[in-house]
């Protein structure tokens, strides 16, 4: 048998029924998983390469195929993706092999490069069981940790982190997204770092000795609710009894006993399916679009579209920034209406342009805020006086507490540099009440915007998504919001993408409500 590799994709012979799942290696890393079973759309003939590791396909390697199950060679080739004189590998800045995870996103791998972490993980996975408990929950071991435990007694090789759940007595979704936050304070009071995806979910961050991100541990409220389901937000959903999962059974992992649904078996079909049994590293989850609108609606999404800010911002470099010049130059080219003494820079990215604003102005300071960590670690790299960086995340109505988190005093002024066409609907309502804070302050509020959508970028990427102008006029409205529109001159790239500036004014009914009265 053979395979092909190209710097497109790679196409790979007709395979056994047997194999199931197939692993791609670049020399002895593997950096992708295909799921026969469900495998990913043929591009002329080939597997496309995921866009994250396509930034790594320079140089040449020992390109692989092994069946994911029993790890047998498959077939083998010399492949070279540019003329550069280097092996090509994907691995992080610290030389840890990186691969394509569940999300289709490139993450640490428990299998190699990271010494000690499985061990790691298991002792903190231990630690906030123990935590869980002592405030009087029910925790046990969820996902693919008690799919690791009960088909191979440890934690799976292609996997990134540790999964565990707390049992709610509760059955309506208030009761429980109200504790969910509950746990969370506890939690974020032992010290442990939060990072939170709904008011089910939270990962707790664990970094090494230099601050880099060593694992995590994901933890989420599961439920019955009053139609006789187990819920497990963000995924699991499914018919249940309560005899199936109290009182709690045990999984070995490692030597070490962690609690575990009564019936394990019958959670893990509704957590994947029945094939559960069969190692499919290349495994996406699946979510019924039913379940995700019904988990969103109750405990909400606070993480969306952030692993994939992340991703660009860690992968790339501090100039990426350069990709919105043409907005940022307008917005640029309107400083004589900045003037307040305060300026917000709202999803800042890199924070090169607000470091451009400081540098306009020697007694304005300004705010760079953003909710990917990798954005703001950039930001902080902008050497500038009186300019600090922030995390604010628009899909929580906290981020309008952001003025006075971050110490605004006065009036202050809104730049949003391609940022309101890039929220989602979710978070879209958060940036404009921003702008109109900034009006109500005294201040002033512009952004940038493309009109039509980037149809060569993939529907999920926010990078290409765009927000007609007479649509956002009207969305502007309901939030008392008068959008001047002002079409930009686009670059040759950009043509298509229709970009224009927004200034905006509080409407004529909220100027008269928000005047202060004169005294009789």
């Amino acid at each position: 048998m053979s395979i092909t590799v190209s710097k497109t994709g790679i196409s790979i012979p007709v395979l056994s029924e047997r194999v199931r799942s197939v692993d791609i290696f670049f020399g002895e890393d593997r950096v992708w998983s295909i799921d026969l079973l469900a495998p990913p759309a043929l591009r002329k003939g080939e597997y496309a390469w995921p866009a994250p590791i396509v930034p790594y396909l320079v140089g040449a390697t020992e390109v692989s195929l092994r069946d994911s199950g029993t790890g047998e060679r498959i077939a083998e080739v010399q492949a070279r993706f540019s003329d550069a004189d280097t092996v090509t590998r994907v691995r992080d800045a610290d030389g840890i092999p990186l691969a394509i995870n569940k999300w289709g996103r490139l993450g640490k791998t428990l299998e190699r490069g990271n010494s000690g972490v499985q061990l790691r993980i298991l002792d903190r996975t231990e630690e906030v069981i123990a935590h869980l408990t002592q405030i009087g929950l029910r925790p046990f071991v969820v996902g693919g940790t008690l799919l690791g435990g009960v088909r191979d007694q440890s934690l799976l090789p292609h996997d990134d982190d540790a999964d565990v759940a707390y049992l709610s007595e509760h059955t309506n979704p208030v009761d429980v997204a109200r504790e969910g936050f509950e746990v969370g304070h506890i939690l974020e009071s032992l010290g442990y770092e939060i990072v939170r995806h709904s008011a089910t979910h939270m990962q707790l961050y664990f970094r090494d000795e230099f601050g880099a991100l060593d694992h995590y541990v994901d933890v989420f409220a599961a439920f019955f609710s009053e139609d006789g389901c187990i819920n497990q937000p963000f995924h699991v959903r499914g018919r249940m009894r309560p005899d199936q999962m109290l009182p709690f059974s045990t999984v070995t992992i490692q030597g070490r006993e962690f609690p575990a649904p009564a019936d394990p078996e019958s959670w893990l079909v509704i957590n994947y399916d029945e094939n559960w049994r069969t190692p499919i590293p290349g495994y996406r989850l699946a979510t019924p679009i039913d379940t995700v609108r019904r988990f969103q609606n109750w405990f909400g999404s606070f993480h969306q579209s952030r692993d994939f800010w992340n991703d660009h911002y860690r992968l790339l470099g501090v100039d990426d920034d350069t990709l919105w010049r043409t907005g940022a130059e307008w917005i640029l080219a309107q400083h004589e209406s900045l003037r307040a003494p305060w300026l917000v820079d709202l999803g800042c990215g890199t924070g090169r342009l607000g470091a451009e604003f400081a540098a306009l102005n020697a007694s304005r300071k300004v705010i760079a805020a953003d909710y990917s960590p990798y954005a703001l670690e950039r930001a902080a790299e902008q050497r500038c006086d009186r300019f600090s960086v922030h995390h604010v995340n628009l899909f929580r109505t906290q981020s309008l507490a952001l003025p006075r988190q971050a110490g605004i005093d006065g009036p202050f002024d809104l730049i949003g540099n391609h940022l309101f066409e890039s929220l989602g609907r979710h978070a879209l309502n958060q940036g404009f009440r921003i702008a109109r804070m900034a009006l109500r302050s005294g201040g002033s509020a512009v952004a940038t915007l493309y009109g039509r959508r980037d149809l060569n970028r993939p529907h999920g990427d926010p990078m290409g998504w765009a927000i007609a102008p007479a649509w956002f006029v009207e969305r502007a409205a309901h939030f008392g919001l008068d959008a001047e529109i002002v079409k930009l001159k686009p670059r040759s790239e950009e043509k298509r993408r229709a970009p224009y500036g927004v200034r905006f004014s509080l409407a004529p009914d909220i100027r008269t409500a928000t005047k202060p009265k004169e005294n009789s």
